[in-house]
């Protein structure tokens, strides 16, 4: 007996019902029972669409580490727990050693067996192993490259005339478009969850406290650990995000990698096994409102430069500490957020246009961005910490500690040894080590120089700090 195909009636404005009495003098709106039903959308069984896509998503068990990340056994943005649980509560028992593995979820993009997967799921992995629906034979997989730093990664087994998910649109996405997850949760494999695209452009969230470069689809189909590395796909079948993270504190609010991300990405990686990204050369904060107001601007958008390395290509360009980025390459920077994926995508050895605020005037310079060094090459031991009190915070000359932080001799500033905490510098975010470079904008060579700028500071004014902390500067911003 064939089944007929079931449909669910959505109704997307509120009705009336056959009795209620109609808008009373225009105060609110209301529609009839045949409005509603002519205005309500249709949505078909999607038991055809998830068999399809099924076929296409693999179960990636790896060995030779122990299980953590978001998404694997630990599951997406927290430890190793929850699987572990899992498994107590249903068998009444440990969960065995042999099963004390990662677990994660790919989908097959080529025929010829390339994979693709999360980072997290298949980092540091002895071995991979992989599974097809319906066919429990581990098939042993090899990372052809990688990605952590958006949480990416392509694999390969060895076949043929496999099933493939074909890859969507994620640019095209609306807040309110429904999709469908396909995983496999505390390892039940092939499960899948029906739900709706509740945000886009997530670049704050940090998975298990991974900072990278992300751009997230927020989700309230359900994701889970196993879930990681699996697709998201559209009405339509098509992957438009990669399930990377959950907010284990929430519910509903899962997080995908959009596939015009991947798009870029995975050529270089199986080509290279690497990606190799663009470079400003700046280290950049938010602008909150109150450096908006110290720096003279209108509101609190772009980013604002905070450390220009050395000989980088900012620094080549002029670019200076205290320059608020407000448009790369003709595209406008509305939160700090945004520039560094700007400028990671843009391309090694294009030449850019940044328009800055500077000192409250508009300022246009052109920038040759070059590949990104490696992390340790940019690792550079600059400051910490050493009385002068105002303002809620003390501070002592640099003297002797130039060399001891391994400062060059013409290094100017002051160390912070001393902040009220009930002041505005400490709410600011100023804190014991930190070097004073510049107050207001003005050089700070000693503690003498502080005091006096200080001093000048009428109550209710802001006061500005350029400060080092660590390897990198930033600046803090407060009202007397």
């Amino acid at each position: 007996m064939v089944r007929s195909m079931s449909y669910v009636m959505v109704v997307l404005a509120l009705t009336v019902t056959a009795g209620a009495a109609r808008a009373d003098k225009g105060l609110w709106t209301e529609k009839t029972q045949d409005e509603a039903r002519r205005d309500a959308v249709m949505i078909p069984s999607m038991a055809p669409l998830v068999k399809r896509a099924s076929s296409a998503v693999v179960f990636i068990a790896t060995n030779g580490k122990q299980p953590h990340g978001p998404g694997g056994q630990g599951g997406p943005g927290e430890d190793g727990a929850p699987f572990e649980e899992f498994f107590k509560r249903f068998h009444g028992r440990e969960i065995p050693k042999e099963l004390l593995r990662g677990a994660g979820t790919g989908f097959i993009i080529h025929p010829s067996g390339y994979i693709v997967t999360n980072a997290h799921v298949v980092e540091d992995a002895a071995s991979i192993e992989v599974r097809l629906q319906d066919d429990d034979t581990a098939r042993m997989a090899k990372v052809i490259g990688q990605d952590p730093t958006t949480d990416l990664a392509l694999i390969k087994i060895e076949a043929k005339d496999l099933p493939v998910l074909p890859l969507g649109d994620s640019d095209v996405l609306e807040v309110g478009d429904f999709v469908i997850a396909i995983g496999n949760p505390f390892g039940l494999a092939h499960s899948a969850s029906f739900g709706m695209v509740s945000a886009k452009g997530r670049k704050e969230i940090n998975p298990s406290g991974r900072t990278g470069l992300y751009d997230f689809i927020q989700t309230d189909a359900a994701i889970n650990p196993g879930n990681s590395g699996g697709p998201l796909i559209n009405l339509r079948g098509e992957v438009v995000g990669i399930n990377a993270a959950v907010n284990s504190a929430g519910q509903g609010i899962g997080f995908a990698i959009p596939i015009n991300m991947a798009k870029q990405l995975l050529p270089q990686l199986r080509d290279k096994g690497v990606v190799t990204r663009s470079w400003l050369g700046v280290s950049i904060q938010k602008v909150t409102p109150e450096l908006a107001q110290s720096f003279g601007l209108e509101s609190p958008r772009g980013a604002l430069v905070s450390q220009v390395v050395e000989d980088g290509p900012s620094a080549k360009a002029g670019v200076e500490p205290g320059d608020v980025i407000v448009e790369f390459d003709g595209k406008r920077v509305v939160q700090s957020v945004d520039l560094p994926l700007m400028a990671a995508g843009a391309g090694v050895g294009k030449a850019v246009n940044l328009k800055l605020m500077r000192d409250g005037k508009e300022k246009l310079v052109k920038v040759m961005l070059a590949a990104r060094p490696n992390d340790n090459i940019l690792a550079k031991a600059t400051n910490a910490p050493g009385e002068a009190q105002d303002l809620g915070i003390k501070v002592v000359d640099l003297g002797g500690l130039r060399e001891q932080l391994g400062l060059p001799p013409n290094f100017k500033g002051v160390v912070v040894k001393g902040v009220d905490p009930r002041g505005p510098a400490a709410q600011a975010g100023l804190r014991d080590g930190d070097i004073v470079v510049k107050f207001n904008g003005k050089n700070v060579e000693n503690v003498a120089a502080f005091v006096a700028e200080a001093r000048r500071v009428k109550e209710g004014n802001m006061v500005r700090l350029f400060i080092r902390r660590a390897d990198s500067g930033m600046f803090l911003a407060f009202k007397r």
